[in-house]
C-alpha cells in the first residue's frame, strides 16, 4: 500500500464538457456530473481540473452549487490559449470524434481557436471565474502550446508571452494563485522554462508509462528549477486502458489522438511484457510510486471518468495495484522504462 493522501488527486473535468455520458449521449449536469462531483468530494478531492476548450466548468459550478459547496470550499484549476469560437471559415475543428459525442447543446455549432493575446487570455480567465461560480483561481495553465506550434505555427512573441504577462498580472492581484502549463509534449516544458525563467509554478504533462523516459528528464529539472509537476490522463487516452493486444484492437486513442501503427506496436510491446498484469495497473502503480519517490516534484494525479465506481477504483489502484518483479524486470529489460525507475 502506497501511503498517498487524498489532496494529491485532482479530477479532470473534460468528460463533463465531452462526454459521452454512461451508455452514451450528451452529459446531463443533474444526473450525471452531480453524482461525479460528490463522488470525488466524498473521497476528499478537493482539486477539481478543467479548460475553456473542454466545455466542462459551467457543468461543474451548477454540481457545486446544488451540492451546496461554495467555490471557495474547493480548488480550481483551468487552462487558457484555446477558446471556443464560431465553426466555418476556415476554423479546424481538432478534437478527435471520439471526444465529441457529448457536448452538451449550447457547445455545438462551436469549436477549438487560439488566443493567446494579453485581453483574449483575460477575458478566457474571467469566463472560467463566472462559470465556475465564484472564487479565486487556483491555477491557470497554458493549453498545448505545441498543439498550436504543430496545427497553426507558434510565435512565442505573439502566442505565448502576452498570457504570460497577462497571467503574471492577475496573479500579482490575487486572482490566479499558479501559473502552469497543460500539455501533451514533455520537452516543451524545458523550452517554456529557458524562454520564461521563474514563471512557471507547475507543469501538468498528459502521461503514461511510455513516456517515462522523457518525464524523469523533467523531473530532474523541476527539482533544479523549483517546479511542480502534474501527472494527467494516466491511461494516456484508452492506451492503458486496454484488455487485448494493442497491435490487434479496435482503433483507440493515444494520447488523445488515434493510435498510428508505430504506438500500436509501442502498446503491444508494453502489453507483451505485463503479461498477465494489466495495463491498467501498471499505469496506475507508474503514477504512484512517482508520487511517493519524488514527493516534492510529483503533486497531483488528474484523473477523469464519468462512473463514480471508476473513480473510486482508480484511486485505490494508484494507493495499490502491485506489479510483479518480473514484469518491472521485463520492462527495463526491454527499455520500455528507464533502468532506474524506483520500482519500490
Amino acid at each position: 500500500m502506497r501511503e498517498i493522501a487524498a489532496d494529491r488527486f485532482a479530477f479532470g473535468c473534460h468528460r463533463f464538457g465531452f462526454g459521452p455520458a454512461p451508455g452514451g449521449g450528451a452529459v446531463d449536469t443533474e444526473r450525471h456530473v452531480v453524482p461525479m462531483v460528490k463522488a470525488a468530494l466524498d473521497l476528499g478531492i478537493r482539486t477539481f481540473d478543467s479548460a475553456v476548450l473542454y466545455r466542462a466548468t459551467l457543468q461543474l459550478g451548477r454540481a457545486l452549487e446544488i451540492l451546496g459547496v461554495r467555490p471557495e470550499e474547493i480548488r480550481f484549476q483551468t487552462k487558457c490559449l484555446r477558446y471556443l469560437g464560431l465553426a466555418g471559415e476556415g476554423a479546424t475543428e481538432h478534437q478527435p470524434e471520439a471526444l465529441l459525442t457529448g457536448i452538451p447543446a449550447r457547445y455545438q455549432g462551436l469549436t477549438d481557436r487560439w488566443d493567446g493575446s494579453e485581453a483574449g487570455t483575460e477575458s478566457q480567465i474571467c469566463r472560467e471565474r463566472i462559470e465556475l461560480g465564484g472564487g479565486k483561481l487556483y491555477g491557470v495553465a497554458l493549453h498545448d502550446g505545441p498543439d498550436k506550434e504543430q496545427q497553426a505555427g507558434l510565435d512565442w512573441e505573439a502566442d505565448i508571452r502576452p498570457a504570460v504577462r497577462m497571467l503574471q498580472r492577475a496573479k500579482r492581484q490575487g486572482f490566479v494563485e499558479r501559473i502552469g502549463l497543460g500539455v501533451k509534449v514533455p520537452g516543451f516544458v524545458g523550452r517554456f522554462v529557458r524562454e520564461e525563467p521563474g514563471v512557471l509554478d507547475y507543469a501538468g504533462v498528459t502521461f503514461c508509462p511510455a513516456i517515462l523516459h522523457e518525464m524523469m528528464g523533467v523531473f530532474a529539472e523541476a527539482e533544479r528549477e523549483k517546479y511542480e509537476v502534474t501527472l494527467m490522463g494516466i491511461n494516456y487516452g484508452q492506451a492503458f486502458t486496454l484488455t487485448e493486444d494493442p497491435a490487434g484492437a479496435a482503433p483507440f486513442l493515444y494520447n488523445y489522438a488515434v493510435a498510428n501503427g508505430a504506438e500500436r506496436e509501442l502498446m503491444s510491446r508494453f502489453y507483451r511484457a505485463c503479461g498477465s498484469t494489466p495495463l491498467l495497473h501498471l499505469a496506475a502503480a507508474v503514477a504512484g510510486l512517482l508520487v511517493v519517490n519524488f514527493p516534492g516534484v510529483v503533486t497531483q494525479i488528474v484523473t477523469s471518468t464519468m462512473t463514480p465506481g471508476r473513480l473510486v477504483e482508480t484511486v485505490r489502484l494508484v494507493r495499490e495495484a502491485e506489479v510483479p518483479a518480473p514484469v518491472w524486470a521485463e520492462l527495463k529489460a526491454m527499455e520500455l522504462i528507464p533502468r532506474e525507475f524506483p520500482v519500490r
